[in-house]
């Protein structure tokens, strides 16, 4: 009977996590946020700042006016073997040549700071460090005697820079913003085939999660599917 009541405990707050879910996404444990915008032209602007139509407890449907009649489709799925997050990213009748722009930071193990405001928190990104490699990163915070690391993944072909995130009045803004800037993030600017599903992926490295790209289209269909 006690055994019962704790599965349904741990599902409830599975479930309720879930759900408190929205744009930016943020990792358990201020492991980092990632914010994801769209660029049409020289105009861009913040997922979080469109209209949002949350159906079910993973999916979003993004309208905006730089969609045209388009419209972008967002699934979730919080991965089994670690913490972390895997985002697919489709859309249907979506004007041409547009382009998606992200950025991935406030990693920091104060949960208060890392949440704050509507954005990323550049307070939480004092202390972190990137290291980029194409299209994977690796994030390093924490004080150095308990270091700890995040990974994470974009779709290939995407330009990966250092920014300033005390400047995210649009996505366009904080991707050219440069480098030097006690706030860094990392961002990036992908030409999207808006035919295919894109997908990005943050986590927690360990034995059972060490993922590449090529990947992550089984790994979202595996834990989609639980």
């Amino acid at each position: 009977m006690k055994r019962n009541l704790t599965i349904i405990l741990l599902l409830l707050l599975v479930l309720a996590e879930m759900k408190a879910q929205v744009l930016p996404f943020r990792l358990s444990k201020g492991a980092g946020t990632f914010r994801l915008g769209i660029v049409a032209g020289d105009k861009s602007r913040w997922l979080d700042e469109c209209e949002l139509e949350k159906t079910g407890d993973r999916t979003y449907i993004i309208k905006d006016a730089l969609l045209g009649i388009g419209k972008i489709r967002l699934m979730i799925c919080p991965l089994t073997d670690t913490k972390g997050l895997l985002v697919e990213v489709s859309g249907s009748r979506l004007p041409e040549n547009l382009s998606l722009c992200w950025a991935f930071g406030a990693c920091n193990e104060d949960e208060a700071l890392s949440g704050q405001g509507a954005a990323i928190s550049p307070e939480a990104c004092r202390d972190n460090v990137f290291s980029d490699e194409e299209n994977a990163f690796t994030v390093y915070y924490g004080a150095s005697m308990a270091l700890r690391v995040t990974q994470g993944i974009a779709p290939v072909g995407s330009e990966l820079r250092l920014s300033d995130a005390r400047r995210q009045t649009s996505p366009l803004e904080l991707y050219h913003s440069g480098k030097k800037t006690d706030a860094p993030v990392i961002s990036s600017l992908y030409s999207w085939n808006t035919k295919e599903k894109c997908y990005f992926c943050f986590y927690k490295q360990n034995a059972g999660a060490d993922y590449n790209y090529f990947m992550l289209p089984h790994l979202f269909e595996k834990e989609s599917k639980r």
